[in-house]
């Protein structure tokens, strides 16, 4: 379905970095690269026959510490890793944020050298220079999350999971701690950025593919954060009670496809609880679902600092890694290797769950490049990650608007680029996500590089940058730079009037950065503009369009924001998000149309905050007095996003899957072109037609959303159950896509009878665009007889007792 195979077996865009920088990493043939080797070899089958060997002649005390991270301490030189609880490092990595110990015993003969875990979503997070050493170790800053979901180009973003796969590699590290993949609930989760979409289906595809990448290159990716950590505030001790069909069919669901299809060697389980248990000793979710019914072989590890200190339930839950682990943990956490050992010694931690969770992180560590004697050449092709970084920027950025063909912009035109995020553009958002990288290359560079632009309003704006930008710290790891918008009295009428007269367009760009941690305010400033933001685009918008000339806003963002207020007042609107490292000629390519842009909305964006089914519910409430939300109430259950505004007949600025394009595309010929939907085994097979119906060249992303038939269950009024991207069509020329939907994607939760099932009767297929499937001709099909997909635990992911879905849902049919 979304994993097809390329026809050449490498993607467009990386046969472009291997043809213009003559590089390895992609899958090109390039015999001087070593980092091009794959990943061992052998199956899983094999590692974990050596690992149950192995764990078979450790003491207890050699288990257990595999079962904790060495922790941190206060040293000598301050806060740091607790080096001496660290066993058999056989190299270290400054800026590595954990650990998982390894075992030296030379009378066994065991030698397991301690794996290194890094950060994080948008790239590798380590330190860029390391002490006694010269050179510098970059990563790369590819876009973030959810800029890489609009792309809906699966084969792109499993480049994208090599490259960083690579980097972790070269740089000497074992663990990838991403993807996240958490679903966007509500517009002001402060982390959002990180995440792929408001959808699961697009979450998953698109985790699968990072994971596919980055395991590609022999290290182990980690999905996260297992699951529903949909919020900042509170995190490490919020309750969100969903009700088990909403876990399944929205938070779950996602996770599920990744475990299935790119089988990733490690899931992070939240900070936050599910139903009154933190997911970390939550046996329901670690063993009964991931690994009991879904057949899952990776190993579990905690978030850091994550749960009440109950380690003994963390591992009996199948959480098999505490990290950051112990002894000396800070925070009052307690020790959580002396814990399990206490445990073990009172008999409440059998040997038995020691060696289960020993076996299923030793499978794992067994592979990676520590423990596969790599060694790391400290030098990744940077220039090729850079180049995809922005190809990636260019194939994500989603056009909102272009009134009268406002865009592109002609080469020969004079550019006026207004907004201190043309200087202060953010390449990602805040905290563990960050990347420390040679460079960004900001929106008036970019601007420049493209365009004749007004030298007076550049030097201002770089001169306020100068006089008025702030730094902070987030925890040590994510430095942030910030800068106010200039108020009307600093760009002033006269200022605007005269850019507006010496310049042909007006580009305007806005930023909003987020951070982990904290969550967005709906709020000036934030969700909403700024006094100073909304007086910039009205007179910016007065006096261009007083002289017949055009406004463009570059929305360079976290997440989502409000646009009702102000887009009337321009005439484009490009959504940037956080475009990575390369981000300025990213923009200005798609801007002057060197780059046509393809990207969709993987997250509907509301005509007002009110309208988001969770706006009166988020982040939740304090239910004990004591000041800090400590529970939040699911009240969407399963209509989230999209499927409450389609289902509800609620109005919106731009729907899920929205995106324009420079050139016009039809979608015809739609059909079925098999149906074996009479067991669990079988599918849909739906076939259409996509043509370049304009004048120049570009692509179009076709996606499948399904109104199934409600017999016993309710269900959204569409669902997307499948999605591709054509290759570039010349103007005129057509692609037929292919799209095939097993029964177990077409399926929802019957709670009652704890199944999967796809409910018979009447289906309609919609073959669309965008989510917004008024006027688009459905295709229809028939199941005949309800199909059984498969059958799930009896009580499990259950609300918490005396706790009924109808006592705190509010958005049900």
């Amino acid at each position: 379905m979304m994993m097809k195979p390329n026809k050449t077996g490498l993607s467009t865009i990386a046969i472009a970095v291997c043809a213009a920088l003559s590089a390895a990493i992609s899958g090109c043939n390039n015999d001087d690269n070593k980092s091009s080797s794959s990943a061992p070899v052998k199956d899983n089958a094999y590692y974990k026959s050596m690992a149950e060997s192995l764990v078979a002649k450790m003491t207890t005390d050699e288990q257990l510490s595999m079962l904790a991270g060495p922790g941190y301490a206060m040293t000598s030189t301050g806060f740091g890793v607790n080096y001496d609880a660290l066993v058999n490092l056989k190299s270290d990595v400054s800026g590595t944020v954990g650990y998982i110990n390894g075992v030296y015993n030379a009378a066994s003969g065991i030698d397991i050298a301690a794996s290194k875990l890094a950060d994080g979503p948008a790239g590798v997070r380590i330190s860029s220079t390391r002490s006694g050493e010269s050179g510098t170790f970059y990563g790369t800053a590819f876009p973030v999350g959810t800029l890489l979901a609009s792309t809906w180009d699966t084969e792109l973003v499993q480049e994208v999971g090599k490259a960083i796969g690579n980097e972790v590699k070269e740089y000497g590290l074992d663990f990838w701690l991403s993807p996240g993949m958490n679903i966007q609930r509500n517009p002001l989760n402060g982390r959002n950025f990180e995440y792929f979409s408001e959808d699961p289906l697009i979450s998953g595809a698109m985790a699968a593919a990072e994971v596919n990448g980055a395991q590609s290159e022999g290290v182990g990716a980690t999905i996260k954060h297992f699951i529903a950590n949909n919020g900042e505030t509170s995190r490490n001790k919020v309750n969100n009670v969903i009700s088990p069909r909403a876990i399944r069919e929205i938070y779950l669901r996602g996770y599920e496809y990744t475990a299935e299809h790119a089988h990733p060697w490690a899931v992070m389980t939240a900070m936050n609880k599910v139903n009154g248990t933190y997911t970390g000793q939550w046996k329901d979710l670690n063993t009964t679902v991931l690994r009991n019914e879904w057949g899952y072989e990776g190993f579990v590890m905690s978030d850091w600092w994550s749960g009440d200190g109950s380690y003994v339930d963390m591992i009996k839950s199948g959480n098999d890694l505490i990290e950051p682990g112990g002894p000396a943990i800070p925070y009052g956490y307690g020790d959580a290797l002396t814990a399990l050992k206490d445990g073990f010694s009172s008999g409440t931690l059998s040997a038995d769950d020691i060696k289960q969770g020993a076996v299923r992180i030793l499978t794992q560590v067994l592979k990676t490049p520590s423990n596969q004697n790599y060694t790391a050449s400290n030098n990744p092709n940077l220039n090729a990650h850079a180049f995809l970084s922005k190809e990636a920027a260019k194939e994500g950025m989603v056009l909102l608007k272009n009134t009268d063909n406002s865009l592109p912009i002609s080469s020969s035109n004079k550019v006026a680029s207004f907004g201190i995020a043309a200087v202060n553009t953010l390449k990602g958002g805040a905290g563990s996500g960050d990347v420390n990288v040679a460079y960004t290359t900001n929106i008036l560079k970019g601007l420049s590089n493209q365009f004749t632009v007004d030298s007076t309003l550049a030097s201002f704006y770089n001169s306020f940058f100068a006089a008025n930008k702030k730094s902070s710290n987030f925890g040590g790891i994510s430095t942030v730079i910030s800068c106010r918008e200039p108020d009307a009295t600093e760009m002033t009428a006269e200022q605007i009037n005269t850019a507006a007269a010496n310049n042909d367009i007006a580009v305007i760009s806005i930023g909003r950065n987020s951070s982990q941690g904290v969550d967005r305010k709906n709020a000036e400033g934030d969700y909403l503009l700024s006094a100073a933001e909304s007086a910039l685009i009205d007179n910016v918008s007065t006096a261009f369009r007083n002289q017949g000339k055009k406004v463009v806003v570059v929305l360079n963002i976290a997440g989502v924001m409000d646009t009702t207020a102000w887009q009337d007042k321009v005439d484009g609107i490009l959504l940037a998000y956080m475009p990575g490292q390369e981000a300025g000629d990213a923009v200005a390519e798609v801007l002057s149309g060197e780059t046509n842009p393809s990207g969709k909305l993987t997250q509907t964006f509301p005509a007002s905050y009110a309208d988001v089914p969770s706006s009166g519910t988020f982040p939740g409430v304090d239910t004990n007095g004591d000041g800090r939300v400590d529970t939040n109430y699911y009240n969407d259950d399963i209509y989230v996003g999209y499927r409450y505004y389609n289902s509800f007949g609620k109005p919106v600025a731009y729907p899920f899957g929205y995106g324009l394009s420079y050139t016009d595309f039809s979608i015809s010929s739609t059909a079925v072109s098999a149906n074996t939907l009479d067991k669990a085994s079988g599918s849909i097979t739906l076939t259409a037609t996509v043509t370049n119906t304009g004048s120049v060249a570009g692509k179009e992303v076709a996606q499948v959303y399904i109104d199934a038939p409600e017999v016993k269950l309710k269900k959204p009024t569409i669902e997307l159950k499948a999605f591709d991207k054509t290759n570039e069509l010349e103007a005129g020329a057509s692609e037929t896509l292919t799209f095939n939907i097993p029964a177990k994607l077409l399926a929802s939760f019957d709670p009652d009878n704890n199944q999967w099932i796809v409910e018979p009767g009447a289906y309609k297929a919609y073959i669309s665009n965008s989510s917004d499937v008024t006027g688009v001709e459905p295709i229809s099909f028939t199941v005949s007889k309800e199909i059984v997909v498969s059958n799930t635990t009896p009580g499990a992911l259950a609300l918490p007792a005396g706790v009924t879905a109808s006592d705190f849902v509010t958005v049900s049919e």
